[in-house]
């Protein structure tokens, strides 16, 4: 039962996120009673925690996937996007930033897998990619990671982008685009360019 409300949780939270979801409203789609889900989680910050720390499971999982099937960190990168792409398709784009506000606790989780997983792993596709002459080497890769991951997070910020239009997949795709154009060799540039159009 637990991860079953665990489940409806994780989609009701992602779909419209946290201030419109309640305990109430997960045990109604359930069809079951709020005191069954408070037998599993003693209050809506606990419940959180545990969504925020399934998906960092779930995230860490797709890392080692990619790394073993995708040796080319630039098809590597697209098909990050394929398998985010659902995601963040149905993702309500204040997530992120209700988190961070009202459950700092479940955040700090975000914050700790930024640091141990996404920031190394961008630091060696970023490596990998100069060795094989896709991406500029004369750029500190310290510093190229820090800015892919500040640019992946402003799409979520809405006091960055109050009035912007466009779904959250696509405003990340037009993010990673202008991040990647800056960094690619003529070389790396011909490559990007061939997957990008695959996906059109």
């Amino acid at each position: 039962m637990k991860s079953r409300i665990l489940e409806k949780g994780s989609e009701l939270y992602f779909r419209y996120g946290l201030k419109s979801v309640t305990m109430d409203a997960i045990a109604t789609d359930l069809g079951i009673s709020k005191k069954t889900i408070y037998q599993h989680f003693p209050d809506k910050e606990s419940m959180v925690f545990e969504v925020v720390k399934n998906f960092i499971e779930q995230d860490l999982a797709k890392w080692e996937e990619l790394d073993r099937l995708y040796p080319n960190v630039i098809e590597k990168m697209f098909k990050s996007f394929e398998m985010t792409k659902e995601l963040l398709t149905q993702m309500n784009p204040r997530l992120l930033y209700e988190i961070q506000k009202y459950f700092p606790t479940a955040f700090q989780l975000f914050v700790e897998h930024g640091e141990n997983c996404i920031h190394k792993n961008l630091i060696a596709d970023f490596k990998k990619g100069a060795q094989f002459g896709y991406f500029r080497n004369d750029i500190d890769f310290e510093l190229l990671a820090r800015l892919r991951m500040a640019e992946v997070n402003l799409a979520f910020n809405p006091d960055f982008f109050p009035n912007n239009k466009l779904p959250l997949f696509e405003t990340q795709m037009v993010l990673m685009d202008v991040f990647m154009r800056g960094i690619l060799t003529e070389k790396g540039l011909t490559l990007y360019t061939s997957y990008q159009n695959n996906l059109k």
